[in-house]
């Protein structure tokens, strides 16, 4: 447990990463590329890419860096191994604020909402929450997309802030539909 907990802390430090230090350009869709390792893939904008993975027994998370201050990570669970949605969604927002070197980070509120174009998806919740950098709130919203891909859990997160929405949904989007494990 004490490993895991370790775990949670370096894919937070990395997500904290990218959302202070990023460029803003939008997903680029006309050159999407394929991700295929150890039998996952998917597709992602031109100009995004896999930064990472970490994996210890019954988990394995794909760290994606996007073209902007937005972040997406794929955690899939195998063995019986799994966070539920809700204790999943916890502990990134628990771990978040004890990474911020600097600012904080609101708990927000957290809902249940539909996903119109994948049916792969089983359940998702949205965190919207502000972080707040020298006086200077910023609004973010954090999607959390729960599938069940064969015999096991997958939990596809994204965040961005609420102003670059727009330049990222639609890589996010092509991510979650193309998704796939062998």
């Amino acid at each position: 447990m004490k490993r895991s907990i370790e775990m949670w802390k370096n894919i937070c430090s990395l997500l904290l990463v990218f959302v202070l230090f990023a460029c803003d350009e939008p997903a680029d869709l006309a050159n999407s590329q394929s991700y295929e390792k150890d039998g996952v893939s998917f597709i992602l904008p031109g100009n995004w890419k896999v930064v990472g993975e970490e994996r210890e027994e019954g988990f394995r998370y794909i760290d994606i860096a996007t073209s902007t201050d937005a972040v997406a990570g794929i955690s899939v669970f195998s063995n019986g191994a799994m966070f539920n949605l809700e204790d999943y969604v916890n502990l990134i927002i628990d771990s978040f604020n004890d990474l911020l070197p600097v600012g904080s980070r609101d708990r927000g509120d957290i809902v249940e909402f539909e996903v119109d174009q994948s049916d792969k998806v089983e359940k998702a919740l949205r965190n919207q929450f502000s972080i707040t950098l020298a006086n200077v709130e910023v609004p973010h919203t954090a999607d959390f997309y729960e599938m069940k891909v064969q015999s096991d859990r997958v939990i596809i997160f994204t965040q961005t802030t609420n102003e670059e929405k727009e330049l990222v949904q639609k890589g996010f989007d092509q991510l979650i539909q193309s998704f796939k494990q062998d």
